[in-house]
């Protein structure tokens, strides 16, 4: 039998919040559910036509983009579609933290704006968002999530570990916004067996159609169920978010829930950004209010190659961001999705920067990126026991491995590790192990198995590599 609540839910309780906060939601998302099955090329005709208003806007009313257009001695119509892009630099945090003011349209006041922070690896920035670019935002994420079958009303659990979030969520206003929209929370900044334990039983009352959350925390949690052996808890879908989603964690969260994984990627500067439909051929990007660039040295890569993600959202015309660098690395792909929708693909996001692990390429005589090292750290620690790692790059020839052991750990155990991992990549990186008590959640409340203290993209010019011969 089918539930009504989602179709009051969408259609009642919807559009009395865009009347009581002055947003447009309900009439954007009805927008996007039609574009989305647009040619391609409708669909970039739609997108180099938002891009030339948003231009011409910056241009006349930012004062940062103002300056950045007379420095190259550009016009905005000098960028006729997304290709010119390339003509901008890329704006990054540390821009924004430099001329905040400078970035905001002289057309709105910060009264008019909305104000958020980003969540990231403990490099926040405060920016402004307008009600128009918060609607259209939310109406892309709740049209990706309903590729996965959800509809706001239905029931949902969430994963979630962001601490600021988890203090908003405890207001009246959003208690009984959670109520209204049937979605309960279970805060995973701090994680134990005693938090899965309250969690599974949780699940078991609840009975949510979807689960949602951190990717690492659902994979946590599936664990757990999977170790316990709890299995009624069978949702019809889960989505995972704000972290990237390994194929061993695919692998556990559909065998303990026993349904699709749907992965998402948005921002909290740019909203909702690409996310996988029913045939999961990739990540759709929301085309009609981001541009993604991915781009290797301000050339764009061919598909199957790794690029820098550049996002220039469309919507937001209080504070432009225009090819932001939102620190993430992608993979572009040609092909068009099977599903029938004309959005583009992105191959694969393969995950923040600082995921990345580097090694000096001594036939180039030079640092390269060699991509993410989690298969190298699970196939290592998966046998022993421990109950979490995490391995730092310090250096380009140093890793730290940080663990907490469990019982039964010996010294040949740490042998083990530090051969296998030296074998896997190479003599020359030394590792490091430092055994810690806990591996704290980063401020965002995400989690990482490898962290790298380098940037392996923009290695710096004159680096020596100690003790190579």
């Amino acid at each position: 039998m089918m539930d009504p609540y989602p179709f009051f839910t969408q259609n009642v309780v919807l559009p009395v919040y865009d009347l009581a906060r002055r947003t447009s939601r309900f009439s954007r998302g009805r927008i996007l559910r039609k574009t989305q099955w647009w040619r391609r090329e409708e669909i970039e005709r739609l997108q180099n036509r938002n891009l030339h208003v948003l231009l011409k806007h910056a241009y006349e009313t930012v004062p940062y983009y103002r300056r950045i257009f007379k420095e190259r001695r550009l016009t905005p119509g000098d960028i006729r579609n997304t290709s010119d892009l390339t003509k901008l630099p890329y704006l990054t945090k540390e821009d924004i933290r430099k001329s905040p003011n400078e970035m905001i349209s002289l057309n709105y006041g910060t009264r008019r704006l909305i104000p958020y922070q980003s969540g990231g690896t403990g490099d926040p920035i405060k920016f402004f968002v307008t009600k128009d670019s918060y609607s259209w935002e939310v109406a892309a994420e709740f049209r990706t999530y309903g590729w996965a079958g959800y509809e706001l009303g239905d029931r949902c659990f969430m994963f979630w570990g962001s601490p600021l979030d988890l203090t908003r969520a405890g207001s009246m206003v959003q208690r009984i916004n959670r109520s209204l929209e049937r979605i309960l929370i279970a805060g995973t900044f701090v994680l134990s067996d005693e938090v899965f334990e309250e969690s599974a039983q949780a699940l078991r009352k609840f009975r949510p159609k979807i689960i949602r959350g951190y990717a690492s925390s659902v994979a946590m949690m599936a664990k757990y169920l999977n170790d316990v052996r709890i299995q009624d808890v069978r949702p019809e879908a889960v989505i995972t978010s704000a972290e990237t989603l390994q194929d061993s964690m695919r692998k556990t969260i559909e065998e303990a829930f026993d349904c699709p994984v749907f992965d998402y990627y948005g921002s909290r500067e740019i909203g909702a950004i690409a996310g996988e439909c029913e045939e999961h051929s990739g990540y759709h990007i929301s085309a009609e209010n981001v541009i993604v660039e991915l781009v290797d040295n301000n050339e764009a890569v061919s598909p199957g190659e790794r690029g820098l993600m550049l996002i220039t959202n469309l919507r937001n015309f209080g504070m432009p961001f225009i090819r932001y660098k939102i620190g993430d690395i992608g993979v572009p792909c040609s092909e068009a999705c099977s599903c029938g929708r004309g959005l583009p693909l992105i191959s694969s996001i393969e995950g923040r920067i600082s995921d990345f692990m580097a090694c000096y390429d001594e036939a180039q005589r030079r640092i390269i990126p060699v991509g993410p090292i989690y298969p190298v750290i699970i196939s290592a620690v998966m046998h022993l026991p421990v109950e979490n790692c995490q391995v730092v790059q310090e250096n380009i020839d140093m890793l730290t491995v940080k663990l907490v052991k469990s019982k039964g750990y010996a010294e040949e155990h740490t042998d083990y590790l530090v051969n296998y991992m030296q074998k896997q990549l190479g003599s020359s990186v030394k590792i490091q192990i430092e055994f810690v008590d806990s591996i704290p959640p980063l401020p965002s409340g995400k989690r990482s198995v490898f962290l790298s203290r380098i940037d392996p993209f923009q290695p710096p010019p004159k680096y020596k590599v100690a003790n190579r011969s």
